[in-house]
């Protein structure tokens, strides 16, 4: 092969070979770069099973964008010889790498946390790889950790999809029965010949550390058949036995990753690189805690005379502190991860039974997520199957609180109107107590009494928390201040004397926590307003209160000491790390925490704009492969890199993306979110929205240099965002807010004072400018439609004759594309400007997840957009009590 040219790639040199072909360095003659070919072997291509999995693997690789995975850039074929063109990765494998008696502690972690995390992006896309081994292991020279070769990878159905976006038809997997991946690294279950899932790849990362650590496999024998049989029956001696100096957590995460039952190892590759980090952590800090060694009785003496001398220091300090602080605070520390529902979709607003042994909860199927349709279920926390409390009603249920006395469960429900309504814990019909227009903010909250009930009322009066006598529906209202529209997740102290909410909206990345005093209606801001804050919850006592929130990178629980008077005391600190929390509760006993694991994903597509039809999956490509939410985006001038914001790395920040090979390139990294990037016509600049210094418009320079601020909101409730320019580059449109009442703005793009356009006209307020492309006019969304106003002001014109959002230009100025609200929800729509006609773009039944009514763009032969999935899984954790250091 070395010589030969495959279509425009010419072969330069071998690199290596493995069982589905041979591995070569070529030079790209069309971009002048160099690639690796993999190439299928001729008597393996003539096997449609060899060549199915062939493109299985790239398709599997292509699905995935991680630093630490090798890149796949095509699959092709030429002259009858199929091959891969991916990332040339020039370095050592880790099997030339290992040295005899395992890595130093600090280069163990320096490959083993990147790897962890690069298993950890392929199962969040539905991928097995089922052959982790040394040799599918590289370091480049430039120090990156490298996972290769996927073409044993088992795709989980509906996570594969070809490049045209429709369901792969390849196998998912290999039969039960038939063993495969290399018998050293095997799992029992895949020695077995069993049907395997990611905890498979769990166990051979076990083993893979193992080997890292101590320089010697866990299990071997003189042939394959004795390594098989010692993989399924025997315990490996701890890698303690061989290397005394390795810390007891590390060995502890070995022996988990190898325990035989899957049920018993981490049920994630996320779980194992967080407890990795954290003993690395331990290691560098000199925490960690090193196993016991045994001593001689000349050393042993002189151990107990020098820990005597400490206790006594010790008891001396207690007494010091026992004097200064009675009522020292505990941190909590959570132990013990175990996962109680497994269903596709999202289980949510967990809530315990006073007896601490069963949980209700929302679950929604992935087939009604689009629509809001949950329901309550109750589980018990032995593993008991779930019962679910409201299959009578066939619309919405959620957000179910239990009643101090556990006969009574009480929830929201779409059900004669809307409300909240209370039922039999052990079923039957429900009775409402509580009129409440729209989609709930929160759980209902009971007090200590079961008397009363609480919750969040949003209404043309203003925003409050509304406490109802269940039984004779009287009722009566406090105010929740705050400066956004909604009111969200409400905590009713257990001595009634505090509420804790949040204030921001449904959808915002960033909230704030307050907390609301019964006795004097007075609100204290508990958090600072820069992160997301949600699900806060009090301690039995009232002296903390707990919220899960982004401020340290991931969605994770966070404790607050609180003083008598409701104020914040110093600052909050961390309970977990790493979780991805939705909403979390503590078991009235303090014993347990329920939690909500999971995160809605959003990524980029496109299709193709069709005059002869509508576009369907078929028609699809997708852009992004994100584990993380990509909120909003625009498409270049040029169309060839897309900016985006999204959260991979915390909290929203801004990304480009260049399409043709699909390389990230991150932009900002403040603590706050940075949103809604917008392209300059002449593409050297973005205009987006932050809340740096509240919510305001700023525009970034992309060649090098410092954002600079546009927009300040003259009072402290106002917020400008979702801005847009001029063709000309002159002048920004934007929609400056108070609450829910928004306006239209104008001002000079270099900055300068502001002009009203279009004053809001509905309670929903005016979103969403655009500029014409003759800038005579602007489009933006107000009260369901899409309105023309004109550039220097005047009155509103409705354009569209359905309900509709998030308005596009075409380039040439004769659509308007726009995206279906209401009864149009889920599909992208073409406004004729020129006689008013609509007709729909797209028909995107057939996958799960929904399409998000924000985020299009379009380049005049394709309209981009984003599709969002959600998942949500319940589990407990053990807690226990240390005192905080």
């Amino acid at each position: 092969m070395i010589g030969r040219t495959l279509s425009h790639y010419r072969i330069v040199e071998k690199l290596g070979e493995g069982g589905m072909g041979e591995v070569y360095l070529a030079e790209d003659t069309k971009l002048d770069r160099k690639v690796a070919l993999k190439v299928l072997s001729p008597e393996l291509a003539e096997s449609a099973e060899r060549r199915a999995r062939f493109e299985r693997e790239a398709k599997a690789i292509a699905a995935l964008n991680h630093p630490n995975i090798v890149h796949v850039y095509s699959v092709e074929e030429e002259a009858g010889v199929s091959f891969l063109t991916m990332e040339l990765v020039r370095g050592k494998t880790l099997a030339e790498l290992l040295p005899a008696g395992g890595f130093p502690m600090s280069r163990f972690f320096e490959i083993a946390i990147p790897l962890s995390d690069a298993v950890a992006s392929a199962h969040a896309r539905g991928i097995t790889h089922r052959d982790l081994k040394p040799e599918n292991v590289m370091e480049s020279d430039e120090g990156r950790v490298k996972v290769l070769d996927f073409g044993l990878a088992k795709m989980k159905p509906g996570f594969g999809f070809s490049g045209s976006g429709s369901p792969s038809e390849l196998p998912t997997g290999t039969e039960e029965g038939r063993i495969v991946g290399t018998v050293a690294y095997m799992s029992p279950e895949q020695a077995e010949g069993k049907s395997v899932d990611a905890r498979s790849d769990i166990f051979s990362l076990g083993i893979l550390l193992y080997e890292m650590a101590t320089g010697v496999r866990p299990f071997q024998g003189e042939s394959a058949t004795a390594v098989l049989s010692a993989i399924i029956r025997d315990t490996p001696v701890s890698v303690t036995e061989l290397r005394p100096s390795i810390p007891r957590d590390l060995a502890k995460i070995v022996r988990r990753c190898l325990a035989k039952e899957p049920v018993r190892r981490f049920q994630s590759a996320i779980d194992l690189r967080n407890e990795l980090e954290e003993c690395q952590s331990e290691v560098d800090s000199g925490e960690a805690v090193q196993p016991a060694v045994t001593v001689s009785p000349k050393a042993s003496r002189r151990w107990w005379l020098a820990a005597a001398g400490v206790l006594a220091a010790a008891v001396g300090v207690t007494s010091m502190f026992l004097r200064e602080d009675t009522l020292r605070p505990t941190v909590p520390r959570l132990v013990n991860p175990v996962q109680l529902t497994f269903a596709l979709g999202v289980e949510d607003f967990p809530t315990w039974s006073p007896d601490g042994r069963t949980l209700s909860y929302t679950a929604t199927a992935i087939e009604h997520l689009t629509q809001n349709r949950g329901d309550i279920w109750l589980t018990q926390t032995g593993q008991s199957q779930p019962v679910n409390r409201t299959a009578d009603h066939p619309g919405g249920d959620c957000c179910p609180s239990w009643s101090p006395d556990g006969s009574e469960i009480a929830f929201w429900s779409a059900r004669e109107g809307s409300g909240y309504f209370v039922m039999s814990a052990l079923g039957g019909p429900a009775r409402k107590v509580l009129d409440v227009e729209g989609d709930p903010f929160s759980a209902p909250q009971w007090s200590l009494s079961g008397e009363e009930l609480a919750a969040i009322v949003v209404d043309s009066e203003g925003r409050f928390v509304e406490i109802v006598n269940v039984r004779t529906r009287e009722s009566r209202r406090l105010a929740l201040p705050g400066r956004h529209y909604d009111r969200l997740d409400l905590a009713w102290s257990r001595d009634g004397r505090f509420f804790a909410y949040g204030d921001g909206n449904l959808f915002s990345s960033v909230t704030r926590l307050w907390v609301l005093r019964v006795s004097d209606g007075q609100a204290i801001p508990v958090t600072d307003g820069l992160t997301k804050v949600v699900s806060p919850s009090w301690s039995s006592d009232g002296r903390h209160l707990y919220f899960v929130s982004n401020r340290g990178g991931s969605m994770d629980l966070w404790s607050q000491e609180i003083a008598m008077d409701g104020a914040p005391i110093s600052q909050p600190q961390p309970v977990t790390v790493g979780i991805g929390m939705r909403h979390a509760t503590f078991s009235p006993d303090g014993a347990k925490l329920a939690y909500s694991r999971g995160r809605p994903v959003a990524n980029v597509f496109r299709v193709p704009i069709l005059e002869e039809r509508v576009a369907i999956w078929d028609d699809a490509e997708q852009l992004t492969f994100e584990q993380a939410f990509v909120e909003f985006f625009d498409l270049s001038p040029d169309g060839e890199r897309i900016a985006l914001s999204s959260d991979r790395s915390g909290n929203p920040d801004l990304w480009i993306l260049t399409i043709a090979n699909g390389e990230m390139v991150q932009l900002t990294s403040e603590s706050t979110p940075d949103e809604h990037p917008m392209w300059s016509p002449d593409g050297r600049e973005l205009l987006f929205y932050s809340n740096r210094s509240g919510r305001e418009v700023w525009v970034l320079p992309l060649g090098g240099g410092p954002a600079r601020q546009l927009t300040e909101g003259k009072t402290a409730s106002a917020e400008s965002w979702f801005a847009s320019w001029s063709p000309s580059g002159r002048e920004i449109a934007f929609s400056r807010s108070s609450g829910v009442i928004s306006d239209i703005y104008v001002m000079p793009s270099e900055g300068g004072a502001s002009r009203l356009v279009a004053k809001s006209f509905s309670d929903g307020g005016n979103w969403h400018p655009i500029w014409s492309p003759d800038e005579e006019s602007l489009v933006f969304y107000a009260d369901g439609f899409l309105w023309r106003v004109p550039a220097q002001g005047g009155e509103p014109e409705r354009l569209s004759q359905g309900p509709g959002d998030y308005p596009r230009w075409s380039r040439d100025g004769r659509y308007i594309f726009f995206t279906g609200i209401r009864e149009r929800a889920g599909n992208l729509w073409a406004l004729s400007y020129e006689d008013g006609t609509e007709r729909p773009l797209t028909d995107l039944r057939g996958r799960p997840g929904r399409r998000g009514f924000q985020g299009l763009t379009t380049d005049g032969r394709y309209v981009y957009f984003r599709w969002e999935e959600d998942t949500g899984d319940l589990w407990v954790m053990d807690v226990v009590t240390e005192e905080k250091k």
